[in-house]
């Protein structure tokens, strides 16, 4: 339905945006002479089927491929450091003896009640009665625990 409002882009509006436009002037130019948004400007081109000239792709293949190369490369470092830390931080291979093991020697924990635990604490769960005990130590980046028993929770693959 449209409204009774005469419409802005009347024959001779038209007529001069169709000049500006295949001069080369951009979007924002012609609607700051017109004193109309930029939205507007473009989507009267977009409806005039002007639009050509918008979709170009700027770059040369040459910065293309630069740009997919640095990209590819980027997230190629990325996995590499998810896959170094995550060496560093998870055994290699945990069985039922040597997770007791870990337990006892390698993470000492302050048995810290829940109420006791401050924000950013570890909240590794000790003992097997009510209250349960937590470490209390502080916690490892990303995780609800700290260093080592984030290793000992963390499954291969994930950070």
């Amino acid at each position: 339905m449209r409204n009774n409002v005469a419409s802005f882009w009347i024959d001779d509006r038209v007529a001069d945006l169709k000049a500006m436009w295949a001069s080369g002037r951009s979007g924002g130019e012609i609607a700051s002479s017109f004193g109309v948004t930029r939205c507007a400007v473009l989507g009267k081109i977009f409806r005039l089927g002007l639009a050509d000239r918008m979709f170009v792709n700027r770059r040369t293949p040459e910065q293309i491929q630069a740009a997919k190369r640095a990209k590819n490369q980027r997230a190629n470092e990325r996995r590499r450091t998810n896959r170094v830390n995550t060496k560093k931080l998870a055994p290699k291979k945990l069985t039922i003896t040597n997770l007791e093991a870990l337990r006892c020697v390698e993470v000492e924990p302050l048995g810290k009640t829940l109420l006791e635990l401050g924000p950013n604490e570890c909240r590794y769960p000790y003992g097997d009665g009510v209250p349960y005990s937590f470490c209390g130590r502080p916690q490892f980046n990303g995780s609800s625990y700290c260093g080592g028993h984030f290793g000992l929770t963390a499954r291969r693959g994930q950070t």
